[in-house]
């Protein structure tokens, strides 16, 4: 591993994809992330997947979900990390994003000829480290209400949740505020805490996911490569600045960095 990508990786954090479903590997913080993120008491987690693919025709968009699990009573929960985009249109297409994470879901718990009581409480969790609609506070939790009539909920079994985690968390309960505030700035102040870092920390010395992460990074930079032998038919200079953006925006979302320490890394 060249330097570059050896400290892109000894600085990753829970906020990275990458790191966020290495550390949900761990059985018991699965269970606990899903207890203290629902609104629900939660039952004992049976399965637990990352990364989950689901497409259920060739021809329609996947999804990736980034902890998708289970618990005895058939309460579903996707929790997902969201870090801020620098595209504004990333961003305003969040809530139709979990419109057909909803469907995807529904359609997976759902063969063919099952009548629709059968469809489960589900709860799509979103970790965002940013505001995502702009109004401090440290949660937004959707359902289905009627315009008219608020008191009459639809009973739909879905529950869309959206956490932010630079809000002002004073509001926020325990366990859930120790739980962003470490999220945002890596501050261990319980017991969860303690473990998620323990955890992480774990995480950045094993050989194998590094090795595994590096292969990101090469990808990374072989589509640098890609985009200059694309600019060399749209103009040279025009297919390195593309391509250098990208990946400097993504250094930027992924490492929590300003722009220059993330053009350092790279080399550019």
């Amino acid at each position: 591993m060249d330097n570059a990508g050896k400290n892109m990786y000894e600085k990753l954090t829970i906020r990275d994809k990458f790191m966020f479903g290495k550390v949900t590997k761990n059985p018991v913080i699965a269970q606990k992330m899903a207890d203290l993120l629902t609104p629900v008491e939660m039952g004992e987690v049976k399965g637990v997947e990352r990364e989950k693919f689901l497409q259920h025709r060739s021809s329609s968009k996947y999804v990736k979900l980034d902890m998708y699990l289970e618990d005895e009573n058939g309460r579903v929960v996707d929790t997902e990390m969201q870090n801020k985009s620098q595209n504004r249109v990333v961003q305003e297409e969040l809530p139709l994003r979990v419109r057909y994470y909803q469907g995807m879901i529904d359609q997976e718990i759902l063969s063919s000829g099952t009548d629709y009581i059968f469809l489960k409480e589900t709860y799509i969790i979103f970790i965002c480290t940013y505001d995502p609609f702009g109004k401090g506070k440290y949660v937004y939790h959707f359902h289905m209400a009627c315009d008219e009539d608020e008191e009459i909920q639809l009973q739909d079994k879905m529950n869309w949740i959206f956490y932010n985690t630079t809000a002002d968390l004073s509001e926020a309960p325990e366990g859930i505020r120790e739980f962003l505030n470490y999220v945002e700035n890596e501050t261990v102040d319980d017991d969860f805490t303690k473990l998620l870092d323990k955890e992480v920390k774990n995480a950045r010395l094993n050989e194998d996911w590094r090795a595994e992460y590096l292969k990101t990074y090469v990808n990374d930079m072989d589509m640098r490569r890609e985009g200059y032998i694309e600019g060399e038919k749209r103009g040279r200079a025009e297919g390195e600045k593309v391509t250098q953006k990208k990946l400097v925006q993504k250094l930027m979302e992924s490492q929590k960095i300003t722009e220059i320490e993330a053009r350092k890394m790279l080399g550019i």
